[in-house]
């Protein structure tokens, strides 16, 4: 019984230490392997194209507020410019009409000037 047992060890510690086969690479793997490559290649870009997306959307919105606070400080500049040219022209017509009451005063004689002044 003891040669019987030995043999049954030797032929499972044999049948233990054989290493099983290489897998062949078959036509099918190397086109799986091909193909989920494409998918990362394509998964990537995809990702890539997504940044890029939300970048030029941060990029107009950042453009949007800007035009609109310089379109506020033109309108605010141009408001400032009204006002200021409104004010000279005001200036410019009290001179007028006080160079016109100058000029009528001079005109008149010095009697009726000596008696518009009392």
């Amino acid at each position: 019984m003891r040669r019987g047992g030995l043999i049954l060890m030797l032929g499972v510690s044999a049948a233990c230490v054989r290493t099983a086969p290489l897998p062949r690479q078959s036509e099918a793997m190397e086109r799986s392997a091909r193909i989920l490559r494409q998918l990362d290649k394509l998964e990537a870009d995809l990702h890539q194209g997504q940044a890029e997306i939300a970048t030029y959307g941060e990029l107009v919105d950042r453009h949007n507020r800007a035009e609109q606070i310089a379109c506020k400080v033109t309108d605010e500049h141009v408001e400032e410019i009204h006002r200021l040219a409104m004010a000279q022209q005001q200036k410019i017509e009290q001179k007028r009409q006080h160079k016109k009451k100058a000029i009528a005063m001079a005109r008149t004689p010095a009697s009726k000037r000596a008696f518009a002044v009392r």
